[in-house]
C-alpha cells in the first residue's frame, strides 16, 4: 500500500513541477506586462522597472500556482470532494476562479515578491485594477485548462494543445479494453438510472489506478473503458499489464461501499494487445485524437474471448513478447484463438497475479 501511494504521489508530483514552470513563465510574461503599463518614460525606467518587476512576477506566480496547482492535484481528487463533480461545468469554473482569484488576491496584497527584493510598495487605484486585471486572466485561463484537461483527459488535453496529431501519422500503441462483469443484469436489477450512478463509481474508482500506470483513457463505451498507452510508456515497468490488476484492487478496497450503495462488489475482465495505429485529429466542431487500425478491432474481439475460454485476462503474445511480464504475472498459454470477424487467429495468454492459487475464472 505504501509503495502504491508513494508511486501516485511521484506521479503527481511530476504534474505539479510541470505546473510551476508553466506557472514561472506566465509570472515571468505578467511581470514584463505589468512593468512596461507602469514603466516611467526612457528606456532606462523601462530596463529599471522589468529587472525587477519581471522577478516579483515570478516569485508571485509560482506561490500561486502551488496553491492552485496543490488543491487541484492533491485535494479535489480526494473522495470527499466528489460533490463538485455533481455541479455544472460553468458553476464550478465560477467557483474556481472565486476561490483562485481569492488566493491571487491575498498573494499580490501580501506582496512576497516585493518584500523579498526589498521594494514593497503601496498600490494606488490605478496600478491595483492593473494588478487585479492581470492576475484574474491568468486564473480563468489556468482554471478553464484544467478543466478542459478534465473532460478529455490531461494527456489529450496537452497532445491537442500542442498539435501533437495535427498531422496523421503511425504509432505503436498498447490498447487495454475493460469490461464490468455482469453489467446487463445489474441494470436490469437496479434500473437505468441506478446502472448510470453504479457504472460512474466504477469509472471514478480505477482513475486512480490508470493515472498510476500513466494511461490514457481513450473513451468510455457502454459499461467499458477504452485504456491506451504509446509502447514505450507501456513497457516501462511494464504499466499496460500491470493496469488492470491495479484498477481491480482498487475496486476491491472499495468492495464495501459499492455493496451498501448498489448491493454489488463490481468485478472486471479485460484484454490487452499491442499494435500499430494511425493516430490523429479529427473534428471541426469538436476535435478530437483518433485511432484507426486492426489493432483496436482485435483487442475488442481478445476482450469478448474472454467469457469464452473463462479467463479474466488476456493478453495477446505480441504485447507480452513487448512488455516481458515481471516476475509476478503469471500467463497460461491459451493457443490460437480464432476470433469472430477476424480470419486469421491470434496467439494469446490468459493473465493471473501470482496471489491468485489458481487461473482467475469468470
Amino acid at each position: 500500500m505504501i509503495a502504491t501511494l508513494s508511486a501516485v504521489t511521484r506521479e503527481r508530483l511530476r504534474r505539479f513541477m510541470r505546473i510551476m514552470r508553466m506557472a514561472a513563465i506566465i509570472g515571468a510574461g505578467f511581470g514584463a506586462v505589468y512593468g512596461g503599463a507602469i514603466a516611467g518614460p526612457g528606456a532606462r525606467s523601462l530596463l529599471v522597472t522589468l529587472l525587477i518587476s519581471i522577478p516579483i512576477g515570478v516569485i508571485d506566480a509560482l506561490l500561486m500556482g502551488s496553491w492552485i496547482a496543490g488543491i487541484e492535484i492533491f485535494l479535489l481528487p480526494r473522495a470527499s470532494m466528489r460533490w463538485l463533480d455533481a455541479l455544472p461545468f460553468a458553476a464550478v469554473f465560477i467557483l474556481k476562479t472565486l476561490v483562485y482569484g481569492a488566493i491571487a488576491g491575498a498573494v499580490l496584497a501580501g506582496q512576497p515578491g516585493e518584500r523579498l527584493l526589498g521594494v514593497v510598495t503601496v498600490y494606488n487605484a490605478r496600478t491595483l485594477l492593473i494588478a487585479v486585471f492581470l492576475s484574474l486572466v491568468p486564473v480563468a485561463v489556468m482554471v478553464m485548462m484544467f478543466q478542459a484537461a478534465g473532460l478529455v483527459g490531461y494527456r489529450t488535453f496537452m497532445a491537442l494543445l500542442l498539435g501533437k496529431y495535427r498531422r496523421p501519422y503511425a504509432e505503436r500503441r498498447f490498447f487495454l479494453f475493460v469490461d464490468v462483469v455482469g453489467s446487463t443484469a445489474i441494470a436490469e436489477r437496479l434500473g437505468a438510472l441506478e446502472a448510470h450512478r453504479f457504472l460512474a463509481a466504477v469509472f471514478s474508482a480505477v482513475a486512480e489506478p490508470i493515472e498510476l500506470c500513466r494511461g490514457e483513457i481513450y473513451q468510455y463505451v457502454g459499461d467499458e473503458i477504452v485504456i491506451t498507452w504509446v509502447e514505450a510508456d507501456g513497457v516501462a515497468d511494464a504499466r499496460a499489464l500491470r493496469c488492470f490488476f491495479a484498477m481491480r484492487a482498487a475496486l476491491a478496497a472499495d468492495a464495501n461501499r459499492f455493496v451498501q450503495r448498489f448491493g454489488v462488489q463490481p468485478e472486471l475482465r479485460a484484454a490487452l494487445h499491442l499494435g500499430e495505429v494511425i493516430a490523429g485529429e479529427v473534428g471541426q466542431v469538436r476535435r478530437a485524437i483518433v485511432f484507426h487500425g486492426d489493432v483496436m478491432n482485435t483487442t475488442g474481439r481478445l476482450e469478448q474471448a474472454t467469457r469464452e475460454v473463462g479467463c479474466f485476462f488476456i493478453a495477446s503474445a505480441e504485447a507480452l513478447a513487448s512488455l516481458g511480464p515481471p516476475p509476478e504475472i503469471r500467463t497460461h498459454d491459451l493457443g490460437a484463438l480464432a476470433l469472430r470477424g477476424r480470419v486469421e487467429p491470434i496467439h494469446a495468454f490468459c493473465v493471473e497475479h501470482s496471489d491468485r492459487s489458481a487461473l482467475e475464472r469468470a
